[in-house]
């Protein structure tokens, strides 16, 4: 069946003739931007590159491959178009070789060739004049210049040279560095909370179940990055990723990747090529580096005719405000309509086109949110990608996900303001959008964006960039390779590439919501809000991959849809090309409508239906002709169908239904020269002027004298509504058109929208300009959120209405008077407040909110007022933001109250919002010296401490160094300044998943104090020891040296002398060395085949092994081996003659058993056991005697046990020499009894007396003696 439509197609071509544009008739003009002027032409030597478009065929053909291979209902579903069969089917083979071969012949060098349409060469300015027919012409506005061709092409084919588009591609659009984000630190004064993840965790957050095996993912970059080969191996290394099987760099043009250093694309490749290599690390990587002088549809040509990868990642957009004012018809048909063709041929192959739907939020890169939204994600074949914001728990990888909301408000083109959503005004809305809601009053364009994914930068994600440096970045430029990773593993699961990713995915939104595809249901972007289903923030929500591939591989609809094959002819003017229509022409519309089986549609009804950004023109009935087997239709253009045009032919037959497609251009195209979107005008004052060009896809402008209406609507964000303001008509003559803006417009955004035969908007403001001011919350993250009693910091700088004269221009610029409003939803002013200016020459205040304030998302309105005297008039100006408000969330902080320099200080806290506990959001510390609390929101903007929540403890804990005089830790901004030994404060800043901010006061902070030693953790010292340290697993190897009030835990000293003083050690293994440790306290010392001197202290716990101690004066508890135990057993404590005392000593490893007696040495023995000790007591004089046993171990450690003896042998003699006394002085009593009478005079008497009582007292004193002696 697939083969029939083939050949069906085949006969299609043969019988419907192909008409080409005559582009050698056709004067080229030149690309002219706003701003810019004409300064002369290009040296006839210089070099420049060409690009040559040969058209397309059948893109009837095109068309409907595009859409039919990527829709479920279809019967080509997936059955996707082979190189050949695209060349039998599309390529201008024939006309492609004769302008190729006349390139080659004239000398120009060809650069590369891109599916027989596209011939990019190289030559000079000389060669182009001579032999192409076009000439060049330079243009500048002061710094930036440009070049482009202009004239008649001597070939039948559209020729482009420019470098223009180094403009929109000179530096990356979609992408978030941390330098950026420090940048716009250094100029707001508020907290900055920051953090970020390793891309690898995202893997479960999208349920990715393969690792994107044999399929091959492709990056679009410009410029280069000359070490992304070597970043890649250095992430893959940190991350323990594979290597991607192959990654190959293809450039597209001249290529030269230093010059992608300077501008920020390496970075930009290297955010690409790493994350979609972390999701799917097994899938091929292409990375195409196009040059920049090369226009966008060549490069896609290039890409798709290479055909070897299955998803094309493309990280940058052209806001569609830029569209208004620098293209013209034939830049906007080149970039647009040519690109399309492009990305259709593309998809008909099966590759999957993504585009970052940009960073600006709703309304950032307009004024207005028209205008925001921007190409190629506006593209019908183009997925555009938005951002949402992926909180993690660890280390369980648990997650919650919201949309990537705003701050407050940034100034326009500031890329860092949300998920870019919205509508189109240039694409119209494409087929599978038709179920979606258009908001009321805007355009009928193409809703942006389709999916989403992680880009928040708040927490952001962790990548290596050039250098191989770490940093932190984000945007829609990582959600969009990380979806091209996401769709690498599905078409690993499926075996087969995807196409057009956007009718499956509303086919999944349709069948398996919540599931497939899960909502994103919290945020906001300014003005748009995420919702449960399709919204302009975050699209359907972000692809479920382990679902959608499952799905996905086992679609298989019963009911197919009938083929619609759709052509259409400007039946007005036949020889013009269906690219250009005007209106008023009629348009025929013919349409093969076959059954699934590929055979003829005769009966049924259809219709042709046109439409463009303002929604369905017209519709007109199709006929059967049985003739040319075809549906035919006609119809007349309506007024208003201008810009690009949407044909479709859709109806029913049987039961069965079906819808065909074509793309065409109508009308002409308007630039707007002055008045355009960032710079303001002020109406009233009479002399605003509005300038318009008009130009048509081919280069002509229109001939002669006409008008053109321009209608003006006016923006209000309280009702997120365009109103109808006025009409203009403009007087037109050769293209060009002025007219002054009426006086009467409403300050605030503008837009203008073009009515009838020409196309153009153009979004501005009218009054003092804010778009440039900063609404920001008081912790500066997004979502941009603030609590009852806190409030909104408005700062920065206006602009006044150019139209002004300069010296009333420099008085508004700092006169001008600036009120700002809090308003509710619902229209009530809830609170207002001025904001001055500062003396540094801002604007700067703050905006309460009220404590009664109920949580909701609040308009922030800005009025500014300026009264000229000189004009006598009152300048007003209008502008606005958004802000969350939420309940404050709550913190428990529980860490250490000491610590030490150069400590891991380690944080636990408890985050709730009042009633429940948080979970989910991003919240960091701020650590700072107490000293500097004054600084503490320039600190916050240099170095943030993450806090992660831990669902196995239930708190949020993190961990910081503090600095020493050694290094100054993670708080490098204390480098150099000597805050050691001070208190720090530990203040907890950020916000949860759902908008609850913190408390910025820092009298919240927690307090540690910090002792004034330098903390060496897991270090060897093998040079010099510090003083006044803690060493806490350190090695001391090879040092001789001294350590003096130092605190030692688990510290190990080798082959090293080393002296301790006044130190607190715990856990101390000395090995092979010698160490004095001197009035110090230790617990638990070890030595091997060491020595120890301990003098003063105490130890409690020492385990001597092969070592010798020295103790002095040492209190020591708990010895390893234990002392030995000595007894000693004596027979009495009297002795005399000859005694044997024992002596038992138990231990282990004794060494020596030494006897003293008074400390002298009487007998020595060298095992432990019992030994005898005999004393011969006659050897020494009498008296008391210390007997002490001491018992030495190996280690020179010893105990001892003493007794104390009495020696008697000298009283024994007394006793002898007493009882002979006594013996003799009984002899002298008796005696002196019998001669007593005898005496012969009483003096004899006397004296006997008294010599016999002499003796008796000299025997009692020496029986006294003996007996105290005893």
């Amino acid at each position: 069946m697939y083969r029939y439509i083939f050949l069906i197609s085949i006969l299609l071509i043969s019988i419907i003739p192909v008409v080409f544009a005559s582009y050698s008739n056709i004067y080229q003009n030149p690309v002219t931007l706003k701003g810019f002027r004409e300064i002369g032409t290009l040296n006839t030597n210089q070099e420049v590159i060409v690009t040559i478009f040969v058209p397309l065929k059948n893109l009837d053909l095109l068309y409907y491959y595009a859409g039919a291979t990527s829709n479920p209902a279809s019967p080509l579903y997936h059955k996707f178009l082979s190189p050949q069969e695209v060349q039998q089917l599309f390529l201008p083979t024939e006309e492609y070789n004769q302008i190729l071969n006349y390139v080659k012949n004239s000398g120009f060098q060809v650069l590369f060739t891109a599916l027989n349409s596209v011939i990019v060469v190289k030559g000079t300015v000389g060669q182009v004049e001579k032999y192409l027919g076009t000439k060049y012409t330079v243009y500048s506005n002061g710094s930036i210049t440009y070049y482009t061709n202009y004239g008649y092409p001597k070939i039948n084919a559209y020729v482009y040279s420019s470098n223009v588009s180094i403009i929109f591609f000179a530096h990356p659009s979609t992408l978030i560095t941390e330098s950026m984000l420090k940048s716009f630190q250094q100029e707001i004064n508020q907290t900055f909370p920051l953090e970020g993840y390793w891309p690898t965790v995202l893997q479960k957050v999208y349920n990715v179940t393969t690792e994107g095996e044999n399929t091959t993912i492709g990056i679009l970059d410009f410029y280069g990055d000359p070490y992304i080969v070597q970043q890649l191996a250095y992430f893959d290394k940190v991350t323990g990723l594979p290597n991607p099987p192959n990654f190959t760099i293809v450039p597209i043009g001249p290529y030269n990747p230093n010059l992608g250093i300077a501008n920020g694309w390496a970075g930009e490749i290297s955010l690409d090529v790493e994350v979609a290599h972390a999701i799917a690390p097994k899938a091929n990587i292409t990375l195409y580096i196009a040059n920049p002088n090369i226009p966008l549809p060549a490069i896609i040509a290039y890409i798709t005719s290479q055909n070897k990868v299955d998803t094309l990642s493309q990280s940058f957009s052209i806001p569609e405000s830029v569209f208004s004012s620098l293209f013209n018809g034939p830049l906007f048909y080149s970039c647009v309509i040519l690109s399309d063709e492009y990305y259709a041929l593309g998809s008909a192959e099966g590759i999957t086109f993504l585009a970052s739907s940009g960073d600006a939020g709703g309304s950032g890169y307009s004024n207005g949110p028209i205008g925001t939204v921007g190409y190629p994600s506006t593209s019908p074949f183009v997925t555009s990608v938005g951002g949402t914001t992926v909180y993690l728990q660890f280390p369980n990888g648990s997650y919650y996900q919201t949309a990537w909301s705003n701050y407050g408000f940034v100034p326009n083109n500031v890329n860092y303001g949300g998920s870019t959503g919205g509508v189109s005004i240039i694409e119209p809305k494409p087929w599978y959008q038709w179920g979606l809601l258009t908001p009321s009053t805007y355009p009928n364009g193409k809703l942006i964006p389709e999916i989403s994914a992680n880009a928040n930068v708040y927490p952001g994600i962790y990548i290596v960039l050039p250098g191989n440096v770490t940093g932190i970045t984000g945007g829609t430029s990582e959600s969009s390779p990380l979806t091209a990773g996401l769709l690498s593993t599905i078409e690993s699961y499926t075996h087969h590439r995807i196409g057009l990713l956007n009718p499956i995915l509303t086919y999944m939104a349709e069948k398996y919501y919540g599931k497939a595809i899960e909502p994103i249901t919290f945020g906001y972007n300014i003005p748009w809000v995420a919702y449960y289903g399709y919204n302009l923030v975050t699209g359907y929500g972000t692809i479920n991959a382990g679902y959608f591939e499952n799905i996905l591989s086992t679609i298989n609809l019963s009911s197919k849809e009938l083929n619609v094959i759709v052509n259409v002819y400007n039946t007005s003017i036949p020889t013009i090309p269906p690219q250009q229509f005007y209106p008023g022409q009629h348009i025929l519309v013919t349409a093969n409508i076959t059954y699934p089986n590929g055979s003829p549609v005769q009966t049924g009804e259809f219709k042709a239906l046109i439409e463009n950004y303002l929604g369905n023109l017209t519709t007109f009935n199709l006929t059967y002709n049985p003739l040319t087997k075809l549906w035919a239709g006609s119809g007349i253009l309506p007024n208003n169908a201008s810009g690009v045009l949407f044909v479709y032919v859709y109806g029913s037959e049987d039961g069965l239904k079906g819808i065909g497609y074509y793309e065409t251009f109508s009308g002409y195209y308007i630039t707007f020269d002055y008045t355009t979107t960032f710079i303001p005008v002020y109406a009233e004052l009479g002399n605003a002027e509005l300038g318009i060009t008009l130009s048509n896809s081919y280069f002509e402008a229109p001939i002669g004298v006409m008008n053109i209406t321009l209608d003006i609507y006016s923006y209000n964000i309280t009702t997120n509504a365009y109103t109808f303001v006025t009409t203009l008509s403009v007087p037109i003559k050769n293209g060009v058109g002025v007219i002054d803006l009426p006086p009467d417009l409403s300050v605030g955004d503008l837009l203008i929208i073009a009515e009838g035969n020409a196309y153009g908007f153009d979004a501005f403001t009218n009054g003092i300009y804010m778009q440039t001011l900063f609404i920001l919350p008081q912790v500066v993250v997004e979502p941009g959120s603030v609590s009852p009693g806190q409030f909104v910091t408005i700062e920065g700088s206006i602009i006044p209405p150019v139209n002004l004269p300069s010296s009333t221009f420099q008085d508004a610029l700092q006169g001008t008077n600036i009120t700002a409003k809090l308003v509710s939803s619902n229209g009530v002013v809830i609170n207002e407040a001025n904001i001055p200016l500062s003396p540094n020459g801002i604007y700067f205040g703050y905006l309460y909110i009220p404590k009664n304030t109920s949580p909701g998302l609040y308009n922030v309105l800005l009025f500014a007022t300026y009264y000229s005297y000189a004009l006598n008039t009152t300048i007003q100006g209008f502008y606005y933001g958004q802000i969350y408000v939420s309940n404050q969330a709550t913190i428990s902080v529980k860490s250490v109250n000491y610590a030490f320099e150069g400590q891991t200080v380690f944080i636990y806290a408890n985050i709730t919002n009042g009633t429940n506990e948080i979970k989910f959001g991003m919240f960091s510390a701020t650590v700072y010296p107490s000293s500097l609390s004054f600084n503490y929101t320039t600190i916050s903007s240099i170095i943030e401490i993450p806090l992660w929540y831990n669902p196995k403890i239930g708190e949020w804990e993190g961990n910081f160094t503090l600095p020493s005089a050694i290094s100054a830790g993670n708080l490098t901004y204390l480098a150099g300044q000597g805050y050691f030994g001070v208190p720090f404060k530990v203040l907890i800043t950020g916000i949860s998943a759902l908008g609850n901010p913190t408390t910025t006061n820092s009298g919240n902070a927690y307090t540690i104090n910090v002792l004034p030693y330098t903390l060496f953790t897991n270090q060897t010292l093998d040079k010099t020891l510090p003083s006044y340290a803690s060493l806490v697993n350190v090695k001391i190897l090879n040092v001789s040296g001294n350590l003096l009030n130092e605190f030692l835990t688990n510290v190990v000293i080798v082959n090293s002398n080393v002296k301790i003083l006044n130190g607190n050690i715990s856990n101390l293994v000395i090995r092979n060395s010698t160490v004095f440790i001197m009035q110090s306290n230790a617990n638990n010392i070890t030595l091997y085949n060491s020595t120890l001197y301990a003098i003063g202290g105490s130890i409690n716990g020492l385990n001597v092994i092969n070592s010798k101690v020295v103790p002095i004066n040492v209190h020591i508890q708990g010895l390893y081996p234990e002392l030995p135990t000595i007894t000693i057993s004596l027979p009495s404590k009297n002795v005399t003659g000859t005694v044997n005392v024992t002596v038992n000593v138990v231990g282990e490893d004794v060494s020596r058993i030494n006897v003293y007696l008074d400390g002298n040495l009487i007998s020595s023995f060298t095992t432990n056991g019992t030994h005898i000790v005999t004393l011969n007591t006659q050897n020494y004089p009498d008296g008391g005697y210390n007997l002490t046993v001491t018992a030495i171990q190996s280690d020179g450690l010893s105990s001892s046990n003493s007794s104390y003896l009495y020696f008697e042998n000298g009283l024994t003699n007394l006793n002898t020499k007493v009882n002979l006394i006594s013996n003799q002085l009984t002899n002298v009593s008796n005696s002196l009894s019998s001669s007593i009478s005898s005496l012969r005079t009483t003096s004899l008497e006397y004296q006997s007396i008294s010599l016999a009582i002499g003796i008796i007292a000299i025997v009692l004193a020496i029986l006294a003696l003996v007996r105290r002696r005893r």
